[in-house]
């Protein structure tokens, strides 16, 4: 789908038919000549392409009657996990602690509110899987769930190679961009003389699919299906443009 809009489109004198003084625009990168106009246009680029990784979040909740005990029986269920990440093909690089907590559990009332009396306290580990292969990724959360992951977050796609695909999409913005101002310059009976200035502030993948599991999993040893479908690249340019009379 092309996205493209024109941000700005500054007449100069000459358009009019009056030929004013050499102008210099704020931020160009050079000055206008006598009788030019200036052209700022904004392109937005695009390619496609299939990812071959993905990251997920998986944590571990473990209750205790003490901080102490939450925190040891924790750590034994992260061990676990971690191991079976490991067995699972996940490079030890790829998995990182990124959250660790312990926390009060208050008993209830009747109405289902927190009340003031502390009944035990439960500790939680999370853990990010950075950017696996995707079968890696698929074996990953059917291990971790085995080995009592009690919530998984994700999967966020993402490519092992993205340059190609920038390098595809910042062709495109140009592309569309040239081509905007060759239709802007015709219309005005114009001609299109040369780039003044490229600036490319931004550029950003598209977002992945998500797909949240969370409360009691069952245990099962079938494999997950990650399908991660096409997803974009995108690069936006801005090129000012110097217009002349034909």
């Amino acid at each position: 789908m092309v996205r493209s809009a024109l941000l700005a489109l500054a007449f100069s004198a000459a358009a009019a038919g009056i030929q004013p003084a050499a102008a210099q625009p704020q931020g160009a990168a050079a000055t206008l000549q006598s009788g030019e106009t200036l052209l700022e246009v904004q392109s937005l680029g695009e390619t496609w392409g299939v990812p071959d990784r993905a990251s997920f979040t998986v944590a571990v909740d473990t209750p205790g009657t003490t901080p102490a005990a939450a925190m040891e029986a924790n750590a034994g269920a992260s061990a676990r996990l971690a191991a079976a990440a490991a067995t699972a093909g996940v490079q030890a690089a790829a998995l990182r602690t990124s959250d660790l907590s312990v926390r009060p559990r208050y008993r209830h009332d009747r109405d289902g509110n927190d009340t003031e009396e502390v009944i035990g306290y439960r500790a939680t580990s999370r853990f990010s899987l950075h950017e696996m292969p995707l079968p890696v990724a698929e074996k990953a959360v059917a291990a971790l769930i085995e080995a009592g992951a009690t919530e998984v977050d994700g999967p966020n796609f993402a490519f092992a190679d993205a340059a190609p695909l920038v390098r595809a999409s910042r062709a495109d913005a140009i592309r569309k961009a040239q081509q905007q101002a060759q239709d802007y310059a015709a219309a005005l009976n114009l001609r299109v003389v040369r780039v003044l200035r490229v600036s490319e502030r931004s550029a950003s993948g598209g977002e992945g699919q998500e797909i949240v599991v969370t409360g009691a999993v069952r245990r099962s040893k079938v494999l997950p299906v990650l399908a991660p479908g096409e997803q974009s690249i995108m690069t936006r340019v801005w090129i000012d443009f110097a217009l002349a009379p034909r």
